[in-house]
Formats: C-alpha cells, sequence, structure tokens
C-alpha cells in the first residue's frame, strides 16, 4: 500500500473512533519521546543534539512499531536552541538520561498591569532577558537565532518523513492555546500561578482574558478556516496547568476559553484533540454535554475505564501500562492490551498510559509483540 492509501485508511479509522462507530481494527497513537532513543542504542544527549541521529532513530522506531499517528515524531524538545540561549529551559540528565523542564518565571508578580498594556515592549525590555543567559552578546543571539533555523528546518524534515510513510498527522498547525497555560508554562511558572490563583486572581484573570482576546481567539477563529482534512482532528488543545486547580477555579481560570474552543467545535461540525496531561475526571461536569463525535482525549493518569463510564460521549485514548511494557511478559501485555480493546469498544484508541521516556518503559520484545496484536486485533 503506497502512503496516501496508507495515510487515508489510517484517517478513517480515526474518525471512526471519533464517531464511535464500528472499526475494523483499533487505531494507535504512539506517545513516544526518549525511548526511541535508548531503543536504537543512542543516548538521549547524542540524539537531541544531532538531527541526523534523531532522524534516523525515529524511522527506525516508526518502521518497527508502526503507530497510525504520533504526539510527537522527533521534534518535541528543541535542546540546541535552549542551550544556544542560554536559558536552559529544558536540558538533559545525562546521569539518568532523562529531559528537565525548569520551573521559570519571566513575570514578577507586580508587572500584570505592564505586560497587559504592551506584550511587545514587556518581553524585549524584561521577559527575553530573564529567558536568556546574563549578558548573551549579539553574537550569541545570532548564533542561537541561526539554531533555532536549523530546528524548524527540522521539523520540516521530520513532517515530510511523516508523509513518506503515510502517517496520519495530529493538527498542530491548529493549535489552540489556552491563556491560563502560557501563564502557567512559560510567564509565571508552576509556583507562581499557584501563588496567583489564591492571591493575586483579579490580575490573573485580567491578563487570561487579555491573552485569550490578542491570541486565543484569532487562533481558533483561524482554525476553523484551516484544511485539516488530512489531520486526525480539526483542533488541537492541551491541558497541564489545570492540574494545580480546584473545580471551582478551573470554572473561573480555564473553562471559559475552553468552552468556546468546544461551542465553535460543535458549531461548525469540527473535531477537537484534547491532549490532558493529570487527571481529568475530577472536572467531569464540564465536559459530560459535549456531543459525541466532537471530542477525543488523550489522558494521562485518571483509570480509562473508569473514564469510560463517565464519558460514553468522549473518545478516548490511552490505558496501555508501561510497567507491563517495562517487565511483564509479551504474553501478558498482549492480553492486557486485549483486555482494553475489548473493554472499552468503540470510541477507543490504543496507546500507552504515559510518554514512553524512560530506559525502563518497555522493551523492544514487548512493545513489538503488543504493537503486532493491536495492528492484527479485529474485535
Amino acid at each position: 500500500m503506497d502512503a496516501n492509501a496508507l495515510r487515508q485508511e489510517r484517517l478513517e479509522l480515526f474518525d471512526n473512533a471519533y464517531g464511535f462507530k464500528a472499526n475494523k481494527r483499533v487505531p494507535s497513537l504512539g506517545t513516544v519521546s526518549n525511548w526511541m532513543f535508548h531503543d536504537a542504542g543512542l543516548s538521549v544527549s547524542e540524539a537531541l543534539h544531532d538531527y541526523d541521529m534523531n532522524e534516523a532513530a525515529t524511522r527506525r522506531f516508526h518502521g518497527l512499531y508502526q503507530f497510525d499517528s504520533y504526539l510527537d515524531f522527533g521534534t518535541r524538545f528543541a535542546t540546541r536552541v535552549s542551550d544556544a540561549f542560554g536559558a536552559r529551559f529544558h536540558y538533559v540528565d545525562e546521569t539518568d538520561e532523562f529531559v528537565i523542564a525548569n520551573d521559570r518565571c519571566i513575570l514578577e508578580v507586580d508587572e500584570y498591569a505592564e505586560l497587559i498594556e504592551d506584550r511587545v515592549r514587556f518581553y524585549w525590555s524584561k521577559g527575553f532577558q530573564r529567558y536568556c543567559k546574563p549578558g548573551l552578546t549579539i553574537g550569541e543571539f545570532r548564533n542561537a537565532m541561526l539554531e533555532y533555523m536549523a530546528f524548524n528546518e527540522f521539523r520540516g524534515r521530520m513532517s515530510a518523513l511523516m508523509d513518506e510513510v503515510g502517517i496520519a498527522p495530529l493538527p498542530f498547525q491548529a493549535n489552540v492555546g489556552m491563556p491560563f497555560e502560557t501563564v502557567f508554562n512559560y510567564l509565571r511558572g508552576i509556583k507562581g500561578t499557584a501563588s496567583d490563583v489564591r492571591r493575586n486572581k483579579g490580575a490573573l484573570k485580567e491578563l487570561c482574558d487579555a491573552l485569550w482576546e490578542e491570541d486565543g481567539a484569532p487562533a481558533l477563529a483561524n482554525a476553523m478556516k484551516m484544511d485539516t482534512s488530512g489531520c486526525v482532528a480539526d483542533l488541537f488543545i492541551a491541558f497541564l496547568g489545570h492540574s494545580i486547580l480546584s473545580a471551582s477555579q478551573f470554572e473561573e481560570f480555564f473553562w471559559p476559553y475552553v468552552k468556546q474552543v468546544v461551542d465553535s467545535a460543535v458549531a461548525n461540525n469540527k473535531k477537537l484533540f484534547l491532549l490532558c496531561e493529570a487527571e481529568m475526571l475530577r472536572f467531569a461536569e464540564f465536559f459530560e454535554d459535549i456531543p459525541k463525535g466532537t471530542l477525543m482525549v488523550l489522558i494521562e493518569q485518571d483509570d480509562i475505564f473508569e473514564y469510560r463510564k463517565r464519558f460514553p460521549n468522549i473518545a478516548v485514548i490511552g490505558g496501555m501500562k508501561t510497567q507491563l511494557l517495562g517487565y511483564g511478559s509479551p504474553q501478558e501485555c498482549i492480553d492486557y492490551a486485549k483486555h482494553l480493546i475489548d473493554t472499552l469498544g468503540e470510541g477507543y484508541v490504543f496507546s500507552t498510559n504515559k510518554f514512553l521516556a524512560f530506559r525502563d518503559d518497555a522493551t523492544r520484545e514487548n512493545l513489538t509483540a503488543t504493537c503486532d496484536f493491536v495492528r492484527g486485533y479485529q474485535p
């Protein structure tokens, strides 16, 4: 089967899963990160800093395991760019071979109004200096920008590789960022945002509204116009900052913007993909009325069987235990994969319960046996 035909077959599998329709087999989503480098006999650091090695390892991984789509296809960590700016945002722990993301704050608690008034001026006068190493020279800045361009070229290569092998891509070009996530991940950091939710609520909400007006709402409008017919979904959103919120705080700082995305998707008959790190079940009340066929969620910490009972209207991804893939037998892995597929039924996409990142998250024998079974099993 050529690449175009294979991609169309994979897109149909995901489309059926969205609509809870019968499928000839369950589609699969690869949530693999640095494990692919371990599997190829490379260190994480050398693979992330050598784009040719990274591409070879990614190409090898897909050839062996053949997932239908991927959350990351070798481009998750721009460590060379971060290193060039001296940001140390993402860096590799060489001893334990994993990537560390530092909590960072480039917006002080008394600077909300300044950022809202003129974001460009704030970023260049204060934010950028706090992101980079102190005393960054013009020459170092130039080299960092060249690294940024090289990383974008690498992303283009990996996108071309997805086309070459017929992968059904996720709609990252139609990513609608949640304003709270911007504050949580980039501006105030985890510690600062957690404090502001309690002590600086007015300024935080004002900033979230401003970020939505300037970035989120236009991104949503543009996404509605994009041709995403060649993607798994039409819209992409991600949750992580919700992990520090109570239900009432989620309703205030998160849900108003999510609701606009959901409402637009429903009104325009679009499919929405949600990457939900941490838990989602404790916010169930907000999602229970979403029409079936609109939303597909990749879950992490929730029990997937409880999730299915609570959300019969939402297609779900995940569930395969990395503990089994790393320490069980091939037959135990196959048996559990079958249990997932048989129990969760229509509206299910096979994947792991977390990123494959650490060396012991899977063995080649177990992952090969499991993926071969999933591709060939017709429930």
